[in-house]
Formats: C-alpha cells, structure tokens, sequence
C-alpha cells in the first residue's frame, strides 16, 4: 500500500538513534556530512576506498560520543554494494537516511578523454549512486519512512568549461534524483538533490584530466586550487545538507556561486551556453 508522504519538516528528536550511512565519507564533504549527523546523534555507517581517510572520519565521530561502522567499498561494484548493503542492513536492521556522496573527476574535451576514463566516472558519480539508492531504499519504503541525499555538483545544473563527462554524470544524477523524488515520497521517503558550487575538498587532487594544451591545464589547476583553498568549509557545508534532510528539501544549493549560476542559466539559458563556448575556445587556443 503507498504511503502518504506528508513533507513534514523533521524535528531534533527525529534523528536520535537514527542510522546514516555517508560514502565518500574518508574527507570533505562526505566527512563533514557525516559529523553533522553524528552530532544530531545518529550512528553512522562509514563507506570509501581510503581507508586512512576513514579512520580519521570514525575517530572524529567516536570522540563526539557517536557510534561508528566502517566499510571499505568501491561504490562502482555493484558486486561489492550489495554485499555492503546485505552487511549494513544484517548488522544494524536498517539505515534511515542514506547519504551517495563518493564522487570524482575527469576533466578535458570529448576527443581527449579516453573512454576507460569515461566509465570509470560513470561508475562511481552515477552508477555508484543508483546502486545506493536501489539497495536502501526498499527498507525504508518497507517501513514508510527514510531519506535518501544524492550529491551532484553546480555541473548538475549548468555545463562547465572541460567537464563533459563530470557534467555528463552529474547531470543524469539530477534526473535521476527528481525521478526518485517523485516516487519515493508515495512511500514516506524524502530525496534531496545538493548540488555544491566551491566546497574546500580534495577532488582535484585525483582528477583524471586530459589536456590539450597548457592553457587548459593552469586553468585546471586554478579551479582546483580554488577548490581546495576558497571553498566553503566541509563541515559548514555538511550542516547544510543535514538542515535540508530536517527540513525535507529536495534541492539544496551550496554557495553563492552555485545560487548565481542556477539563476543565470535559468533566466539566459543560450547566454550562458555561448559564454561556455567562449571560454573553452579561449582556453583551448
């Protein structure tokens, strides 16, 4: 039988004893998600393939009194998620709110990215996603309540410059949230879309990129470095998203630059598609 969802914002007490289960949770913003629930007073289930970054994610939880699991997991396996997932659920019966935040980066024009790059990033920023979502969301529809935050990107929203196949990614995550969204909440279940503009995180750092000059490559290097060192703070931006799982939110928007270009390309779309043009033919002379 379905569910009515009533869109009721969620209170304190909502996530006392609550399961969050975070992947790429060793650094950035999967780190400062997961304190931000912890410190509402969820126990957390921990996912990433750096397991030295996740230590250091389960310490800090643990020292604020949370309960912690880790798991080293490729998101990109579907073999390997649902093993996590029969773990997960076995272990601790069910997970409240789910939190697909591993993601990572290829930069470069079409014709430059080899197509081994291509899936790779498929798998994780996409296919690592619907694996997630699939998985958990049974349970909660089982028992007509949960929450499911996808994390996309400003590339979610608008095509940047050299990110065909980020954009690519995390574009089908944005149909695919909204999709989710409309189903999910017949049965009680919430679905929040972030989409971050500049949050400090290391991305960059493992970012397959293919140039095809040097001029693409210090611009790269700019955006990453800005990345890493103007961006909003992890757990600053963590407290967001865990304010629009409260406030059961569908899409969050994390920055100013992020609000600026969403309404930009809403209000200019063919602007805004000939100002990307320009730029990548500027940078690609």
């Amino acid at each position: 039988m379905l569910k009515k969802n009533p869109n009721r914002a969620r209170g304190p007490e909502w996530f006392k004893g609550r399961i969050a289960l975070v992947t790429g949770a060793a650094s950035g913003l999967g780190r400062g998600t997961a304190l931000a629930f912890a410190r509402a007073g969820c126990d957390l289930v921990l996912a990433d393939l750096d397991e030295a970054g996740l230590q250091e994610t389960r310490s800090m939880i643990e020292n604020i009194g949370g309960k912690c699991l880790v798991k080293r997991v490729d998101v990109s396996r579907r073999a390997e998620m649902e093993k996590f997932a029969d773990e997960v659920l076995s272990e601790w019966g069910r997970v409240d709110v789910l939190v697909n935040n591993a993601g990572v980066g290829v930069g470069g024009e079409l014709d430059t990215i080899p197509l081994d790059d291509i899936e790779w990033i498929t798998g994780i920023n996409l296919m690592g996603e619907v694996y997630g979502a699939r998985l958990f969301l049974p349970q909660m529809v089982q028992r007509g309540e949960g929450h499911i935050v996808n994390v996309g990107s400003l590339s979610s929203l608008i095509a940047l410059p050299l990110h065909i196949a980020y954009t690519t990614t995390k574009f089908g995550l944005a149909g695919f949230s909204e999709v989710l969204w409309a189903e999910a909440r017949n049965h009680g279940v919430g679905v929040t879309l972030v989409c971050p503009g500049a949050v400090s995180t290391n991305i960059g750092s493992g970012t397959r990129s293919h140039y095809r000059n040097e001029r693409q490559r210090a611009n790269e290097e700019r955006f990453a470095a800005m990345l890493a060192n103007k961006g909003m703070d992890p757990e600053e931006a963590g407290r967001l998203v865990f304010e629009a799982v409260a406030a059961n939110k569908f899409l969050l928007l994390l920055g100013r630059e992020a609000y600026i270009m969403y309404y930009f390309k809403r209000f200019f779309p063919g602007l805004q598609l000939r100002l990307v043009s320009a730029v990548s033919k500027r940078i690609s002379k």
